[in-house]
Parts: structure tokens; sequence; C-alpha cells
């Protein structure tokens, strides 16, 4: 009757679900303006409607597409079909997060978004983010992070997630990936692309380069040995890591390895 086509990468949000001490798990999620402007652009902002209301105790959304401007039909007369759902209520503005969560779960069965259903589970290590512990006067203690997320690139087929990539912007990371992508995945470099000083990097200069990201952005990878082997070695073993870097770890091992030698 009505399809809609599947959600953009900037059009889904990610917010933390939980966190423990060694990681944390996200979600994912669209808001309402993002089924306002789908079904704007779909179906045409008059030949779309919503409708709160009340059954036993919960809030409920329906929402109602004018099918026969949808079929280009010749009747005149607008024949509305509904689909409802109800919401919960949010931390904050109970009544309005509660009226926002049902006008999206009766958008979700109209099927907009539906294949965030479809989501791999995303636990994000505690490399790839700040994670912040907390202690309440009983001397529990809690853990949470408030770096922000986003989808960097989403393939969805048949209204399945079949590839995800998240970056951390406030760490400056690759924190999580799922799948092949098929679309918009970049090319290995080739051999005249490589950067020229990679080929002259000496074990001089391996010391003085700096990260541009992360908690350690700014220092040297001298400046991290004296403080953080633990990290230098991730970073030896990061995908998301630049090649540069890596080959600059590589350097400094390998004269520390020859100097221990003698």
């Amino acid at each position: 009757m009505c399809k809609f086509r599947d959600l953009r990468a900037d059009e889904i949000e990610c917010r933390v679900q939980s966190a423990k001490e060694n990681g944390l798990v996200l979600l994912l999620y669209k808001d309402a303006r993002v089924d306002m402007n789908i079904l704007d652009e779909t179906v045409g902002s008059a030949n779309w409607q919503r409708e709160h209301y009340e059954c036993k105790g919960n809030l409920f959304c329906r929402v109602g597409i004018n099918v026969n401007a949808i079929l280009n039909s010749e009747w005149e007369e607008p024949r509305w079909v509904f689909k409802s759902d109800c919401g919960t209520e949010s931390n904050t503005e109970a009544q309005k997060g509660e009226a926002s969560d049902s006008f999206k779960r009766a958008c979700f069965n109209w099927g907009i978004g539906r294949e965030l259903y479809t989501a791999p589970f995303t636990w994000i290590d505690s490399r790839d983010c700040n994670i912040k512990e907390r202690k309440d006067r009983n001397g529990n203690i809690s853990y949470s992070c408030y770096d922000k997320f986003i989808v960097q690139s989403i393939t969805i087929e048949n209204k399945q997630i079949t590839a995800l990539e998240i970056y951390n912007t406030t760490k400056k990371c690759m924190a999580f990936t799922f799948g092949n992508k098929k679309n918009g995945q970049k090319d290995k470099p080739k051999e005249k692309d490589k950067p020229k000083e990679a080929e002259s990097l000496t074990y001089e200069n391996a010391l003085e380069l700096a990260l541009d990201f992360g908690d350690y952005k700014g220092k040297t990878l001298k400046e991290i040995w004296k403080t953080d082997v633990g990290y230098i070695n991730y970073l030896l073993k990061a995908d998301d890591v630049e090649q540069r870097i890596k080959e600059a770890i590589s350097i400094i091992h390998a004269e520390i390895k020859r100097a221990n030698a003698k």
C-alpha cells in the first residue's frame, strides 16, 4: 500500500542503554522529527494525521494515511487507514515523552524505521569510550558514559541491517563495526598514494609523532610510552588506527629491543 524508504545514517541516534566497568551497550533509535519528515516526503503533509487517545490508563497514538491519495484513486473523498500503538513515559517530561513515544511506535507499525529492530547487539569496549565510576553515599558503585556517538555508516537490505559503523566523536575513534559495507567503502590506498614521509620515518621522529584523537590527543608517542604502555599496545592492535602510527610504534619497539640486546 505505502512503502517507506530506509533510514539514513544521519537520521539514526545513539544513546547509552547501560554501562559497566569494562564497556557499555548502545541503543539505536529515531526521533519523532524523522517520522514526520519521512511521512511528509512520502505521502505529503496533507495526507497523514496523528491522534492521541487514552485506553486503560495508557496513552496511544494512531497515525492515519489517506490511501486514496497514495494510490492516485479517482475517488476525491479521502479514505483513511490508521495504525496505532501505545507509548511509555520518558525520564524527563513524562507526558510529552509518552506522546512522542506512542507516535514513533505507531510509525514503526507503518514500517518507518522498522529496520532498527534488526540492529546487532552494540557493545562498546571501555577502551573506545570514557566510562565514569560513581559511588553513592552507601558506597554502591555505578557507571556512566557521556560520550557522543554517531552512526558513521549503515547498510540496509530488505529491512535488515547488514553493516554498521558507529563513531565516538568524543574520543575521535571508530567504536563499533558490524558486517561488510557494500556502498561508500573506501578503497585501500595505492602505493603511489601513500604519504612519502611514512617511508622515511625514523626512530627520532617516531617518538615525536603526536596523536590527534582520544584521551592522549596532542601527546607524543614518547610521552605516552612513559605513562601507559598498555595503550601503546592497544594502538598497535586496533583496526581503526592509521597505519603511520602503527609503523611508528613498530619502529620504537624494534629500537628498544635492539638496545636491550646489547
